[in-house]
C-alpha cells in the first residue's frame, strides 16, 4: 500500500545543484510507496503541505535553509529528512539545523558520525533524463575532444590542469573551470575566456559522452573551518559513468573511498598524482577498445545501482525503520489558550486622525478578547515622515516592540525589501498565528504576500478601495467618483498623470502587483454586494467561490445596547444631524452650501464630529444662526448624542463602503439623507428607510429638507419603518468573524524551536521579482498636472537638467525666456 506524501523543498533559493532536487523528485514519483510527490518553493511550501496532507518533508540541501519556514513544513508533515550535499564543506551549519530533522542524509560518509544517531550515508547518484547517452561502437567520428574536466577552480584541480597542460601541449583540451572570489585564480596557458565559463548539467554530460576521456578531480578545499576533504566522491563521478564517459580518477587521496562504488580497472581507471595521470592517459587514447569497454560496464554498474531512485528506495526504508514519532514538547510554551492574532492596519483608535476602521477593529477586539489576544501594527504617526518607525501593540494598545527605518515609506512603493524581513521575523518571533489586514496604507502592499509563506492564513477588510487604487476613495483628478469599474484603463492613465505625474501604464503595474496580493490573502470581507462587485470587476479572480465574503460592520456595542428616551413628534424646528467626520470626501463643501441656504428656514444643524481648520474658517466667516457645532465624540457614544433629531445627512461624494454612522442613526430613530453612491445609496431606498438624493447636489438637499418642515408626514412614517425594521446586528457580525478566525487558524498552534533571532523572508525571497520596486513610472515627456486648480505643464526631469546645464551657460533672463518659449511650444502643439 502507498503511504508516502511527499513534500520535497530545495532550501537554497538559488541553487546550481536543483538538477539534483528534480532528479529526487522524479525518482520519489517511481519509487514503491509512494503515493504522491510536492516538489514545492518556500512561498507556498507550508500550505502546499497542509493542502496535500503530507507525511514526509525531505528538505535537499541544508546550508542556506530558512529556519522558521523549514521547521513548520517539518511540523506538518510529522517525519522529516535533510538530505545534504555539501558536506563536509558546510557540515557545521548542517548540524546546527539538524534538531529540526527525524533523519539526516549525508553525502559524506565521513560526516554521518557528526549528526549523532541521526546520520546517514547516502552518497549522491545520477539521473538517466539528464545523464544518459548511448556509447558508440568504436571510437571513429564521435568524439569531438581527448580530455575533458569540468568544476570549480580549487586550488588542487588548477595547479594538477597546470601540470598536465605543459607536459602534452599537444593533447586536444576542454576545461570548464570557473572560479569564485573565495579562491584563487588557476594559472594556466590559455585565456579566461577559454575555460572560466560554466555549463548546465545536462550539457556537461553531453561534454562527458563526447569526449574520449574525462578527468575526475575531487575537491580538497574548505572555506568555512571544516574538513576539506569529503570521503565519499561528488554526484560528477556518477553523472559521468552514466554519460558513457570514459574516468581517470584521481586516487591520491585515501580518504575518498571510490572504490566503495566502482570497480577499478573495470569501470573507472585511478591515478596518483599527474604523472601517473599522463601515462595512462596516453595509454588509453591508444587503446580505444579498452576505453570503451571500460565506460560501458561503468555505465552499466551505474544503471544497476547508482540512480536516484536507488537512493531514494534506500532513503524510504531508512524513514520506514525509525521510531514512532513522539509529538516534540514546545520549548517555554504558554499556559494561555488564546489564540494570535495579528491586525496590521494605517492607524488605532486614539490616534488622530481616526475613524470607522479603528472603530471597527478595536470593537473586534473588545468582542473576541477572550479567545483571541490580538497585537497591533501599525505606523507610528509621531514619528516623521510617516513610516520610519512601525509599532507592535498589545490589546491594550501598549507598544511591545518597534522597528525604526532611516527613511519614510514611499507612497508608490509596491515592494520594501527592509520592511517585508522586518514583518516577515516578526511574525515568527511573536507566535502570529493568523493575519487579518484592516489596511495596508502606510505599509508596503507586499506585506500580503508574506503570511503564508509561514503557513498563515489572511484576511483583508475592504474598507475603501485601496487595492483598485492609490486614489482609494476613488475621487479623480477632478474631485469627483470615477466609476473606473464602467470605464477604460486609459481613464485612470489620464486621471494619474495629471495628478501625479504619472506615465501612461502605471495603473497597470499597480493593479497586476495588487492582483497578486489579493490572490495570496485568503479571505476578503467586504460589508456590501456593491462592494465585493466592484471588486470583481477589477479582479475576476475574485469571482471564485467563497473569496470574497459580505458581512456588513457593526456599531459599537455600547451604541447598540444605548436606551432612549421615547421619541416624541414635536412641531418645533426640524432637528438635523451631521454625524462623523466633516471634510470634503464627506460632502462638506455641498454641505456648507446647502447650510447657507437653510440659514433663515425653521431647522436647528448639528455638526457632530471634528471639523477641520479649512472648515472651521469658513463656518467662523457664515456664521448660520442655526448652526451648532457639537465637536468629536468618544464612540459608542453616538446614539445616545443623536436621539431627539429628526433627521441625519450622510453626503459623501466618494462610494463609501459602508458608513456605520447611517446604522447609529437608524438605531437612534432618525432619518436619513444620504447621496446616491456605493454603500449609502445600496443601503437606502428612497422613500422608504430614508431620503437618496443625487451625489454633490445641495440644492436637492435644500429643497427635500423645506419640504419636510412643510410637512413631516411622510419623514414619520419612514421612522416608523425603520423602527421596525433595525434589530441588534453587533453580536451577529462578531459571530461571524469568530467563525471566519476559527475556519483560517491553524488546527494547532506551531511550535517555535528557533530562539535565536533570524532575519525574515523578502518576497524576493520567496521568488517573487519585480522588474521595478514601485508602480509609478516616471513621464519620458512634459505632462499637464490638473487638480481643479488649472492646467500646468509640467517638464520631464530630464528637461530640468538640460534647463539647468542652460541657465549656467546663458543666464538666468535667457533662461526663463527659453524655458516659456518651451512651453508654449509644447501647449500649442508646435512642431
Amino acid at each position: 500500500m502507498k503511504q508516502w506524501r511527499v513534500l520535497i523543498l530545495d532550501t537554497k533559493k538559488s541553487n546550481p545543484n536543483h538538477y539534483i532536487c528534480l532528479a529526487m523528485t522524479r525518482a520519489l514519483a517511481e519509487a514503491d510507496g509512494v503515493e504522491r510527490v510536492i516538489r514545492a518553493d518556500y512561498a507556498t511550501a507550508i500550505q502546499d503541505a497542509q493542502r496535500h496532507d503530507c507525511n514526509l518533508f525531505i528538505a535537499f540541501d541544508g546550508e542556506e535553509l530558512d529556519r522558521p519556514i523549514v521547521e513548520r513544513i517539518a511540523q506538518v508533515c510529522g517525519r522529516s529528512v535533510l538530505w545534504v550535499t555539501e558536506d563536509p564543506y558546510e557540515r557545521s551549519v548542517n548540524v546546527a539545523n539538524a534538531d529540526l530533522f527525524d533523519l539526516v542524509c549525508t553525502n559524506d560518509s565521513g560526516s554521518v558520525a557528526g549528526y549523532g544517531a541521526k546520520g546517514v550515508s547516502l552518497p549522491l547518484a545520477a539521473d538517466p533524463r539528464f545523464h544518459f547517452h548511448p556509447i558508440p561502437e568504436q571510437d571513429q567520428d564521435h568524439y569531438l575532444y581527448d580530455l575533458f574536466f569540468a568544476g570549480t577552480a580549487w586550488p588542487n584541480r588548477s595547479e594538477f590542469l597546470a601540470r598536465l597542460q605543459s607536459a602534452i601541449p599537444e593533447i586536444n583540451l576542454k576545461l570548464a573551470l570557473p572560479a569564485n572570489p573565495y579562491i584563487p585564480a588557476p594559472k594556466l596557458d590559455m585565456d579566461p575566456s577559454a575555460y572560466d565559463w560554466r555549463t548546465p548539467n545536462s550539457e556537461f554530460a553531453r561534454f562527458a559522452n563526447r569526449s574520449r576521456s574525462v578527468l575526475t578531480l575531487h575537491r580538497a578545499f574548505s572555506s568555512s573551518g571544516n574538513d576539506p576533504v569529503a570521503h565519499t566522491p561528488g554526484p560528477r563521478f556518477f553523472e559521468v559513468a552514466l554519460a558513457g564517459g570514459f574516468q581517470l580518477v584521481d586516487t591520491s587521496i585515501a580518504e575518498i573511498r571510490v572504490q566503495d562504488y566502482y570497480r577499478e580497472g573495470h569501470e573507472f581507471i585511478g591515478f596518483n598524482g599527474p604523472t601517473d595521470c599522463i601515462e595512462k592517459l596516453r595509454h588509453y587514447l591508444a587503446h580505444p577498445a579498452e576505453r570503451l569497454a571500460i565506460a560501458r560496464a561503468a555505465q552499466q554498474a551505474t544503471l544497476e545501482q547508482h540512480l536516484y531512485l536507488h537512493r531514494v528506495r534506500q532513503l524510504l526504508a531508512r524513514v520506514e525503520a525509525l521510531p514512532a514519532a513522539v509529538a516534540p514538547i514546545a520549548v517555554d510554551a504558554p499556559a494561555a489558550t488564546r489564540r494570535r492574532v495579528l491586525v496590521v492596519s494605517h492607524n488605532i483608535l486614539g490616534v488622530a486622525p481616526y475613524g470607522g476602521v479603528e472603530v471597527y477593529q478595536e470593537s473586534v477586539r473588545q468582542a473576541l478578547s477572550g479567545e483571541i489576544e490580538f497585537l497591533f501594527y501599525t505606523p507610528d504617526r509621531s514619528v516623521q515622515p510617516m513610516g520610519s518607525r512601525y509599532t507592535l501593540r498589545d490589546e491594550s494598545l501598549q507598544i511591545i516592540d518597534s522597528v525604526d527605518f532611516d527613511d519614510g515609506l514611499d507612497e508608490a512603493a509596491l515592494t520594501c525589501p527592509r520592511r517585508e524581513s522586518a514583518f516577515s521575523e516578526l511574525l515568527y518571533r511573536h507566535g502570529i498565528e493568523l493575519v487579518h489586514f484592516q489596511h495596508l496604507i502606510g505599509h508596503p502592499p507586499s506585506l500580503g504576500l508574506l503570511p503564508s509563506a509561514l503557513g498563515l492564513r489572511s484576511v483583508l477588510s475592504l474598507h475603501d478601495y485601496h487595492a483598485v487604487c492609490s486614489r482609494f476613495n476613488l475621487l479623480d483628478y477632478r474631485g469627483v467618483y470615477c466609476d473606473i469599474p464602467s470605464l477604460p484603463i486609459e481613464t485612470c492613465d489620464v486621471c494619474l498623470n495629471a495628478c501625479a505625474g504619472a506615465a501612461t501604464g502605471s495603473q497597470a503595474r499597480r493593479r497586476a502587483f495588487f492582483s497578486r496580493v489579493l490572490e495570496h490573502i485568503d479571505v476578503l470581507h467586504a460589508n456590501t454586494d456593491g462592494v465585493a462587485a466592484l471588486y470583481q470587476r477589477m479582479y475576476p479572480a475574485l469571482l471564485q467561490p467563497g473569496r470574497i465574503r459580505v458581512n456588513a460592520v457593526p456599531m459599537p456595542k455600547d451604541d447598540e445596547v444605548a436606551a432612549l428616551p421615547m421619541q416624541q413628534s414635536h412641531a418645533g424646528r426640524l432637528r438635523i444631524a451631521v454625524p462623523g467626520n466633516f471634510t470634503r470626501n464627506k460632502g462638506g463643501n455641498e454641505l456648507i452650501h446647502a447650510f447657507n441656504q437653510l440659514r433663515d428656514d425653521e431647522v436647528e444643524i448639528s455638526i457632530v464630529g471634528p471639523v477641520p481648520e479649512e472648515y472651521q474658517t469658513v463656518l467662523d466667516v457664515l456664521k448660520i444662526p442655526n448652526l451648532k457645532q457639537h465637536g468629536a465624540y468618544k464612540p459608542g457614544t453616538l446614539k445616545q448624542i443623536l436621539a431627539g433629531h429628526d433627521l441625519s445627512i450622510h453626503f459623501s461624494i466618494w462610494p463609501e463602503t459602508y458608513c456605520i454612522s447611517l446604522s447609529e442613526a437608524w438605531a437612534a430613530g432618525l432619518v436619513p439623507i444620504v447621496s446616491n453612491i456605493g454603500a449609502l445609496g445600496e443601503r437606502v431606498v428612497h422613500g422608504m428607510n430614508g431620503y437618496s438624493l443625487p451625489v454633490s447636489e445641495p440644492g436637492t438637499m435644500v429643497r427635500l429638507i423645506r419640504q419636510l418642515i412643510a410637512d413631516r408626514t411622510e419623514m414619520e412614517a419612514i421612522r416608523v419603518r425603520v423602527k421596525a425594521t433595525i434589530g441588534p446586528h453587533h453580536d451577529d457580525h462578531m459571530q461571524w468573524v469568530r467563525d471566519l478566525y476559527a475556519e483560517l487558524l491553524p488546527s494547532e498552534a506551531f511550535l517555535q524551536r528557533t530562539q535565536k533571532a533570524t532575519r525574515g523572508n523578502t518576497i524576493r525571497d520567496l521568488g517573487i521579482l519585480l522588474v521595478e520596486p514601485n508602480w509609478v513610472i516616471p513621464p519620458r515627456a512634459a505632462h499637464v498636472a490638473d487638480e481643479g486648480g488649472g492646467l500646468l505643464p509640467v517638464l520631464p526631469v530630464s528637461a530640468l537638467r538640460k534647463a539647468y546645464r542652460f541657465y549656467k551657460k546663458n543666464g538666468v533672463r535667457n533662461t526663463i525666456v527659453r524655458i516659456l518659449q518651451e512651453v508654449m511650444r509644447r501647449v500649442g502643439g508646435q512642431s
